[in-house]
């Protein structure tokens, strides 16, 4: 498929991509390293793996050692997790006075049975008032640093909640809102219904940024989700790993350009 006719970069509060590319952050996955890797290929928004605030409260040396970015990382993207609001809120206040990070991305994605269980991720926009007070607390203690959320349609097909959570989340003032288009249910079977980042994107103020996820394996993937959503930028989780060169691609594709040779075996 061809390029959509225009393609604007992806502005992130002060920060601004040519290329509107996020790397999901991904638990086990998303260190330094691989971030790294990627983003050696291509330019993009690039998030650690997930933290979580409560680790952050209680000054927990494991969480500070899972927080870890190049010298040249910029802008140092951190993914957050919590379930409460007051915790949310003191340690996004930890992280700008200790200038721990650029950016921070809220995590209400994951559909990981061990954290939906607890209400936590994907099961927390179902919890409507605490969503927003957990979002608010971040968002109000964040200062300039920008605060985007990153969630799925809803728990299950019974029980969507994406709409009405992206719209208090953009009234408490996030800079950008994801949409993995699957229930926690679903995890990460089936196919990713695109229409629902289609409707987000015309529930939602046009000049807060909307990104999709879900089912992109390669460049003609993202163009095409662009342009049959009109969605402002792709995450990118599973289609990079083993394969990093994505991002390159990438980039070609969103500047209009033929995309790279595929790397040789050696080059792998």
């Amino acid at each position: 498929m061809s390029a959509p006719t225009v393609v604007r970069p992806l502005r992130i509060g002060s920060f601004v991509s040519d290329t509107p590319v996020v790397l999901a952050p991904m638990a086990g996955i998303t260190n330094a390293g691989f971030r790294r890797l990627c983003r050696e290929q291509g330019a993009g928004f690039y998030v650690c793996e997930m933290i979580t605030s409560r680790g952050i409260v209680e000054k927990n040396p494991l969480t500070f050692r899972m927080i870890e970015f190049d010298t040249d990382e910029h802008p140092r993207s951190m993914q957050l997790y919590g379930v409460d609001p007051a915790a949310m809120g003191l340690a996004v206040r930890m992280i700008v006075e200790r200038d721990l990070a650029d950016h921070i991305d809220m995590n209400f994605g994951c559909p990981v049975p061990k954290v939906t269980r607890r209400g936590g991720g994907a099961a927390l926009p179902y919890k409507r008032r605490l969503f927003e007070r957990i979002v608010r607390a971040a968002v109000e203690n964040a200062g300039s640093v920008p605060v985007t959320v990153k969630m799925r349609i809803g728990i299950d097909d019974e029980r969507h909640t994406y709409v009405d959570a992206a719209r208090r989340a953009a009234d408490a003032g996030v800079a950008a809102v994801a949409l993995h288009a699957r229930t926690a249910a679903q995890r990460y079977s089936g196919t990713a219904d695109w229409s629902a980042i289609a409707r987000l994107r015309d529930a939602l103020p046009a000049e807060l940024p909307v990104l999709g996820n879900g089912d992109i394996f390669s460049a003609a993937d993202a163009l095409e989700m662009v342009a049959r959503t009109g969605c402002d930028g792709v995450v990118i989780g599973r289609g990079c790993l083993g394969r990093p060169w994505l991002f390159g691609d990438l980039e070609a594709a969103f500047a209009g350009r033929p995309l790279p040779e595929p790397p040789r075996l050696g080059q792998v």
